[in-house]
């Protein structure tokens, strides 16, 4: 059986928010970028982020503005533009879960705390909120600690996802599972891409955004190419078992003693629209290697802890492993910013954070502009296009 030809400008491989939102920069430039994913769009790490656009702050809280602190504090204006319908993208229609990302502490913070949150640095980032418009999870007199509010939304991704999507989804090609990839040349620069029996595609540039499948993409080329390492998180998820008392919504990093958030929660509606508590932060980070039990049983004592103000209604838990897959650093630490590494006309992406999507695709679109990438005339054949993965909230409990 012979494979079906398929001519672009440009292939995407993964369609997470790297590879979603390139998509759709190149395809609304007038381009023809065709977006290939081998399971269901943004099941991976998309679909489990907790939707914050970061703007940095919680990076700076050890009292240092940190590289990574600097490159991210521009995302959040970014994507208020873009939300706005004012932007590079047109996402009006997202829906925001909230404007804004708060910050807690149960105790009053360290008069040098304050003055750092006060400093010139960070005072355009973040601002005390006054008793008269805390949200009311915060109004309770037991609380007497800090809360401050951070310029950092909080979307649906859900959403985010599906605008994302439609103006070009006929671009978007659904990939068997288990098909291999046969990259053409295997040396140089590729000019045709096999996919198992099925497949032939001819383009002038390729982009790999597939996150974790990056590295099964890559072994078939003899050339070297970037490594990758995965940093695991196990996230904790809970919900009221009772649909007539749901948790109280929240949006928000808890702070300690320490220059890292305690914990991270924010909050989301299931398919019943019973209000889901998704928490990250240290939690998180620390629960790797934890059994569910052992995990569920520290969350619970968390909440008690940093909420004790609090009256929690019976909960359902689930808890849920992401890997964060980033280019190679030393002692698996965090990139600073999104990444790229060109060889020819291969192109090999990490986003590293949702946040910083826009930043790939800048970086991405420069490279190809160096490339000489030119528009060509491309046929929209029929073949079957991706759907979209179920919310995190609807699988993560059964």
């Amino acid at each position: 059986m012979s494979r079906q030809l398929l001519t672009t400008d440009v292939v995407i491989i993964g369609a997470g928010i790297a590879g979603l939102w390139l998509h759709r920069r190149l395809n609304d430039l007038g381009f023809h970028a065709l977006l290939l994913e081998n399971g269901e769009i943004g099941r991976g790490q998309t679909l489990s982020s907790q939707g914050i656009i970061h703007g940095g702050s919680k990076y700076a809280l050890n009292g240092i503005l940190s590289k990574a602190a600097q490159v991210i504090s521009s995302m959040p204006a970014r994507w208020k533009a873009c939300l706005e319908g004012q932007g590079e993208i047109d996402l009006s229609g997202v829906r925001k879960l909230t404007e804004h990302q708060l910050l807690w502490s149960k105790d009053r913070l360290s008069s040098k705390m304050v003055s750092f949150f006060a400093s010139k640095a960070l005072r355009s980032r973040m601002q005390p909120v006054k008793k008269g418009n805390r949200p009311a999870i915060f109004t309770d007199k037991a609380f007497k600690g800090a809360l401050y509010q951070l310029d950092e939304p909080v979307l649906d991704v859900v959403s985010l996802i599906d605008e994302l999507v439609k103006p070009w989804q006929q671009r978007m090609l659904a990939v068997p599972p288990n098909a291999d990839y046969q990259w053409q040349p295997s040396s140089g620069p590729v000019s045709t891409l096999a996919i198992g029996d099925q497949y032939e595609i001819r383009a002038q540039q390729f982009v790999l955004t597939a996150g974790e499948g990056n590295e099964k993409l890559l072994q078939g080329l003899p050339q070297a190419q970037p490594q990758m390492q995965r940093r695991p998180l196990q996230m904790v998820l809970c919900k009221s078992k009772d649909l007539q008392n749901p948790l109280p919504v929240i949006y928000a990093h808890s702070l300690g003693s320490g220059s890292k958030p305690i914990a991270t929660i924010s909050s989301h509606k299931d398919q019943h629209d019973n209000v889901v508590w998704y928490i990250g932060g240290n939690i998180a980070e620390e629960g790797v290697n934890k059994s569910h039990q052992q995990l569920v049983a520290e969350a619970r004592e968390l909440l008690a802890d940093i909420l004790p103000w609090v009256s929690l209604p019976e909960l359902e838990w689930a808890t849920h492993p992401v890997n964060r897959a980033e280019p190679k650093q030393s002692n698996l630490t965090r990139p600073d910013t999104a990444f790229i590494s060109s060889r020819d006309n291969l192109h090999v992406c990490w986003p590293t954070k949702l946040a910083l999507a826009p930043d790939l695709a800048d970086q991405m679109l420069a490279a190809l502009e160096s490339a000489n990438l030119k528009a060509g005339e491309h046929d929209n054949p029929d073949f079957p296009h991706p759907g979209i993965a179920a919310p995190l909230w609807d699988r993560a409990f059964t």
